[in-house]
């Protein structure tokens, strides 16, 4: 991703020492004056880039750590860039090509040796000369193509400002009202695609994943028989299918199928509490073949799966989905609090909920964590009971030697102890007919049957028992279709809409969101934390650079003009903007800012050579176009090879690396037309000298002269008139 940025700076140098060279200078004498000259606004421009960077360093919670190395790998690459671009390629560009080829050299070489030597070794590096000379004639020859290629290059991008981009800046600068007015209306009209839903925001959007899964719940205690043949039917669904797929295609679309009765796992992060054991759960398990090898991505393979398999009565649930791969979350997933006071309101809530998000379209696989136990005997002690002493402990006690036993003695087999349990027969145990003539020995000695002292009901518990600060918890979880819905839009309607109205007819209960909407939530916070304070340090870095606080501010107006290119290039390619879409535009912030401080430098650089305010900006423009042409190309080139790629693993960053290519190539156009017309602006609204001022304090900072002499202020306010006639009065329509 950052292969296409890393040359952006060498770019800029390299294009600076071939203009030198352009105006008659020495190889050696171009590279040192034009490394110098553009030197401070390329370490501008890596170091706003890095900044940008940084944000993603800090951005909260799971999103965070898979984000994390990232970032520390882009910094550390740009800063061995900028060392490299700075020092070494100046040495390269340094050397003037070789007139005479490496044979003659070699022969020049060995003729003044002693006649021994030269016709012994002298004789071998001859050879070798000879032999490396016919060896890369075939790579001069390919040189010449590229040569013949650079000159046709250089001759179209020559006609292309010329003919076309000159011009188009002239009429831009001169008409500046109705061209800022135009970026702004695309700015909008670009921010109205994603309030109107055509370019949809989705935090983690469901990825075409290798394996799918089933898992159907019933009631606890539900024999195994049940469950086996449940999951039988599911896997027949999915090889039926497959069969349908390669009668199709050609080709299975199913490579492992696995059935589990007893034991399955959750499909969130590994974790203690997300796996399952008891007859009443199943599973099957499914290895699809590569994404690049089937034209059905994995959600239309599971919802035709699901319609095959058909319903399930008596089950709890029944879900068909994917693993939960990286730091996404469940698309929709929250949860409602209560105390043990407020469980019939609790569970009414649930209720209630499940079927609103039933009713959007596109929600389905809608459950939650509470179900029911396995039925069970719930004794409570009478307070006559109570009175004669008898504990609960008693009681539960007598009821476990019935079934389970009563160890009364070990007996001694040779190494071994053998516990001798006393319990009442099988045929007593495997019923619960008798159970109310379990006696139990009260302190007098005598013996009364359990329900003398207890009062038994016959109730259905809970399999398992949440709870968060003390309250019972219950977390309500549901898929969705995203061909459908849109999960953000529906938990934002649930937030707004429904579950007010809800936590006011049922006081006591309270919600907590999590999945998507929790991770969104806190990542989203960090990060625009993080990026309002780069913001404000690539402002810091501008104004020491340019000794101005205006220049800094056109410079950093260009930004939100990358959010253009990137909501466009997402709605070309159907794609949802995702929260890795927002790290790629946060990214981009450091990247569209390096040619406006190129054509900003240039600008004053022009103007402290005294040319007249509208020929400095199209000068600039004219002579800034390549370089800037060039390190958008490479850019966005760098990125082409993760935005054509099909894998699982591509499918998470492409969306931060579509933000990034198509938000930098339409920055490109607003910065060769906006910067210049946004700085004509500026030297109209500003006295003529301020513009001057800080183009020569930029100027006698880098040859190290101190740029606050009060003689020299003083010298400049005095002879206002005559810079501006010297510079020429700014023509603008403004």
């Amino acid at each position: 991703m950052v292969l296409g940025i890393l040359v952006d700076d060498a770019i800029v140098i390299g294009e600076n020492v071939f203009a030198h060279r352009q105006q008659g200078k020495d190889f050696l004498q171009a590279a040192i004056d034009g490394a110098a000259e553009v030197l401070p606004s390329v370490a501008a421009s890596i170091a706003t880039t890095i900044v940008a960077f940084v944000p993603l360093l800090y951005v909260a919670g799971v999103m965070g750590k898979f984000l994390a190395v990232m970032p520390v790998a882009v910094i550390a690459a740009l800063i061995i860039s900028l060392v490299e671009a700075a020092f070494i390629l100046p040495c390269h560009l340094a050397h003037a090509p070789a007139t005479e080829s490496f044979y003659d050299r070699a022969r020049q070489w060995s003729h003044g040796w002693s006649p021994v030597w030269r016709y012994t070794l002298g004789s071998a590096v001859i050879g070798l000369a000879f032999l490396w000379a016919q060896l890369i004639y075939p790579l001069k020859r390919l040189a010449g193509l590229f040569s013949w290629l650079n000159q046709r290059s250089t001759r179209n991008l020559e006609f292309v400002i010329g003919k076309l981009y000159r011009p188009s800046l002239a009429w831009a600068i001169d008409h500046s009202a109705l061209t800022l007015c135009g970026a702004v209306s695309i700015l909008l009209l670009s921010l109205g695609l994603v309030a109107s839903g055509m370019t949809p925001f989705n935090v983690f959007p469901e990825l075409d994943s290798k394996q799918i899964l089933a898992r159907v719940v019933y009631p606890d205690g539900t024999p195994a028989a049940v469950t086996n043949a449940a999951t039988d039917r599911i896997e027949a669904a999915v090889r039926e299918l497959s069969k349908r797929y390669q009668l199709q295609e050609g080709a299975p679309v199913v490579r492992v199928v696995q059935k589990s009765v007893g034991q399955i796992s959750a499909t969130g992060p590994l974790g203690p509490d997300t796996r399952t054991n008891g007859s009443h759960v199943g599973g099957v398990n499914v290895e699809l073949t590569d994404s690049s090898e089937r034209s059905l991505r994995s959600s239309e393979i599971i919802a035709e799966w699901r319609k095959l398999s058909g319903d399930f009565p008596g089950a709890d649930s029944v879900t068909f989905g994917t693993p939960d791969f990286g730091p996404g979350g469940r698309p929709i997933e929250f949860k409602l609090l209560a105390n043990n006071r407020e469980m019939q309101r609790l569970e009414a809530a649930i209720e209630e909920t499940k079927i609103k998000l039933g009713e959007y379209a596109g929600v389905f696989d809608v459950a939650d964590d509470s179900r029911p136990g396995k039925w069970e005997f719930q004794m409570r002690v009478k307070p006559e009971a109570m009175a004669m002493g008898v504990p609960m402990a008693d009681l539960a006690e007598t009821v476990r030697g019935s079934y389970y036993g009563e160890e009364v003695m070990r007996l001694q087999r040779g190494r071994h102890e053998v516990k001798l349990m006393v319990r009442y027969p099988r045929e007593d145990r495997r019923s619960l007919a008798d159970f109310e003539e379990i006696r139990v020995r009260t302190i007098d000695g005598a013996e009364r049957p359990i329900t003398e002292l207890a009062n038994v009901q016959v109730e259905r518990g809970y399999s398992e028992i949440n709870r968060i600060e003390q309250l019972r918890s219950i977390t309500i979880t549901a898929d969705i279709d995203e061909k459908v819905g849109n999960a953000y839009n529906i938990v934002q309607d649930l937030r707004a809409n429904f579950m007010p109205g809800l936590l006011e007819k049922s006081p006591g209960v309270r919600v907590l969101w999590q999945g998507q909407q929790e991770r969104t939530t806190e990542s989203m916070e960090s990060l625009l934390m993080g990026l309002l304070v780069a913001l404000i340090a690539m402002f810091v870095l501008l104004t020491i650079e340019f000794r101005s606080y205006v220049q800094p501010l056109i410079i950093l107006a260009i930004i939100p003009f990358g959010v253009v290119g990137a909501v466009w290039g997402h709605f070309v390619q159907g794609m949802e903007i995702t929260m890795f879409s927002l790290f790629g535009i946060v990214a981009l912030t450091g990247v569209v800012v390096n040619d406006a401080i190129v054509l900003i430098d240039f600008i004053n650089l022009r103007l402290r050579d005294g040319a007249p305010i509208k020929q400095a900006l199209l000068d600039a423009g004219t002579q800034r176009l390549r370089p800037v042409f060039l390190t958008s190309v490479t850019t966005v080139a760098g990125l082409m090879p993760i935005l054509l790629e099909r894998s699982f693993q591509a499918q998470i960053v492409i969306p931060m690396a579509t933000s990034l290519c198509f938000g930098l190539m339409l920055a490109t156009v607003f910065v060769l037309f906006l910067v210049p017309t946004w700085y004509n602006v500026y030297a109209a609204i500003l006295p003529s000298t301020s513009h001057v001022d800080a183009a020569e304090s930029a100027a006698q900072r880098r040859s190290g002269i101190a740029s606050t002499n009060l003689d020299s202020s003083a010298k400049r306010a005095g002879d206002g008139a005559a810079d501006h006639e010297a510079h020429g009065t700014p023509e603008t329509n403004w």
